[in-house]
């Protein structure tokens, strides 16, 4: 796979995508994008439209970046693999199991760090908030 970096303009929302970015998850991966840079691929098909990573592209372009790296896959965006590589990005991830309680202890480190108030990983106090509160027993709830 060959990285290479394409304008922010030239890349087109997949027609098919049918995963939404609210302004709210636009906000951490622009954080995350602005402190750690890109991390996760961008993927393309062959004719430029995105395949994976359409809320990366739209915070791409909220941060007015020019151009960002993509992997540029060699088929269509009509191609069924194309299709497949877009659900499976959308997807995949629902099948993980997360140790709600053990994520509740990392978030609550990083906000005890007050490394930027959790902007950028997802979540907000409020909803480290609800975590702690349905991980916990009531006598462990501060």
């Amino acid at each position: 796979m060959k990285i290479e970096k394409v304008p922010v303009a030239d890349l087109k929302p997949h027609p098919r995508n049918y995963r939404k970015h609210p302004g709210d998850q636009i906000d951490h991966l622009t954080e995350s994008i602005g402190e750690h840079g890109f991390y996760r691929n961008v993927v393309i098909s062959k004719d430029g439209f995105i395949l994976a990573g359409h809320g990366v592209v739209e915070a791409a372009k909220k941060m007015k970046l020019k151009e960002i790296p993509v992997v540029r896959l060699g088929i269509s965006s009509n191609d069924p693999k194309a299709i497949k590589v877009l659900v499976g990005d959308n997807e995949i991830g629902h099948l993980g199991e997360v140790d709600d309680r053990a994520l509740s202890e990392i978030l609550r480190e990083l906000r005890d760090a007050d490394v930027d108030n959790l902007l950028g990983t997802g979540y907000d106090d409020k909803m480290l908030a609800n975590l702690i509160y349905v991980t916990r027993p009531e006598g462990e709830i501060k």
